[in-house]
């Protein structure tokens, strides 16, 4: 995969204030193109001022193409991928499931089903690949509440989710609040943008929101990103609201790259503080001991764990953020007693699942487990792996794996997460690790 796209960050920083004041687009006040203008800008600034705090499931299919190489300039690339888009060769792809929170001035993000959210920027949970933000409020707010200017009303147009009015915008670089990198060491920068948004004439309901930028520095890998926000009205708690329903990123670069981001969002629900009541505790709080659960035994340092996988984790569908269990293979014993059981759980999660393309196509994938549970009791664990690596199939007959771990001149284990393994499989088609995947950990 190419340095640029690993690299490659996009986000999208939410405008601080807006004003529902009225916005001349050019027209006669009392024109239809004004008066429907205007009702799809109170809807939209109204929708995100009411938003309350709400979750989706966030899931993106992220792909890298290759083109034929045609110079190096970037309005070679463009042209190369406009020209060439049906040549196009997939070199790498990966699929990430996390939640999105959307709070009163901004968005925080964390695996699908965490406990907790993990950082305000999608890109300090993700190293790898293209990732991008706005798609909640910031592109609105900013469209919509001021930064946007010379507004082209260009009638209505025929999409595939009915008859809508199409207008065309810009965002100037002065007024711009889009953010940009190129890589974590140097920053953001600021580009301007134009684009265009969808919208129904009868309910003013917006419906698509599309926009492009080319205004990059001459020193930057990147030419061109194009978004897609395609809206539709959901339920969040008792009421409903225009939130995003699918996205898309195209990014183009200098080097005849393209990398593609879809994503789609589901189950979005109203995020409450949650408590609990019990009756059956003391003056103190305490619970008695009859109704207290047993703990497992804190597992000593260097206890080895031989791991199989169950239910099977398959790439046509997982996704890095999904949930793994582990299945203890063999009993532990410490000084003659049982102190890890076969058929103990490790609960963990997927924390990267994605195939390079080539000659000889390889899955990566990293794991992380966290606790383990026996008889429905769970208690936090600390691992680390003893044979991840390279498990592709040896030359020699027998179909054995050649494992390097660490300290071998194995490459991917450098990239290996903090508290997981990483493996590595020449894999031509979709990978499944069930029973016949075997994995050794060690507690720390």
């Amino acid at each position: 995969m190419p340095t640029a796209a690993r690299a490659r960050i996009v986000r999208f920083v939410t405008c601080a204030a807006y004003t529902i004041a009225a916005i001349s687009v050019g027209w006669a006040a009392d024109s239809v193109a004004q008066s429907l203008f205007n009702r799809v800008r109170i809807g939209v600034l109204d929708n995100v001022r009411n938003f309350p705090r709400y979750i989706c499931v966030q899931t993106v299919v992220r792909s890298q193409f290759e083109l034929p190489r045609a110079g190096s300039s970037c309005a070679t690339a463009i042209a190369n991928t406009e020209r060439n888009a049906d040549e196009r060769v997939l070199r790498w792809h990966d699929r990430l499931r996390l939640d999105v929170g959307v709070g009163e001035k901004s968005e925080m993000y964390s695996w699908a089903g965490a406990s907790k959210f993990e950082a305000s920027d999608i890109s300090a949970m993700i190293a790898r690949g293209a990732s991008g933000s706005g798609e909640f409020g910031s592109f609105l707010v900013s469209v919509f509440g001021g930064d946007a200017e010379d507004f082209v009303y260009h009638g209505l147009k025929e999409m595939p989710f009915g008859r809508v009015a199409f207008y065309d915008f810009k965002v100037p670089r002065s007024k711009s609040h889009y953010q940009y990198s190129v890589g974590a060491s140097k920053g953001y920068a600021i580009t301007g943008y134009h684009g265009s948004f969808y919208a129904d004439p009868e309910s003013a309901d917006l419906r698509e929101l599309d926009l492009q930028t080319s205004e990059f520095r001459e020193s930057d890998p990147v030419c061109r990103v194009e978004d897609k926000i395609e809206y539709a009205r959901t339920q969040v708690g008792q009421k409903t609201f225009m939130l995003p329903k699918a996205a898309s990123m195209d990014v183009i670069y200098r080097n005849s790259t393209e990398s593609l981001n879809e994503t789609s969002f589901s189950g979005c629900r109203e995020y409450v503080g949650e408590s609990s009541i019990r009756f059956d505790v003391d003056d103190n709080g305490n619970v008695p001991e009859a109704e207290k659960r047993p703990e497992l035994r804190a597992l000593p340092p260097k206890t080895h764990l031989r791991v199989r996988i169950n239910p099977p984790v398959d790439s046509d569908k997982a996704a890095a953020g999904d949930p793994i269990t582990g299945v203890v293979d063999a009993p532990v014993k410490e000084k003659g007693e049982i102190i890890v059981h076969a058929g103990d759980k490790l609960h963990g999660r997927i924390v990267r699942l994605e195939q390079t393309m080539g000659p000889a196509p390889r899955w990566t994938v990293a794991i992380l487990f966290e606790t383990i549970e026996r008889n429905g009791v769970e208690q936090k664990v600390s691992l680390k792996p003893d044979d991840d690596g390279d498990r592709s199939p040896a030359s020699a007959p027998g179909g054995r794996f050649r494992i390097s771990p660490v300290g071998s001149g194995n490459s991917i284990t450098s990239e290996r997460p903090a508290g997981g393994g990483i493996f590595s499989f020449q894999e031509y088609g979709n990978l499944v690790l069930g029973q016949k995947f075997v994995s050794e950990w060690e507690t720390r």
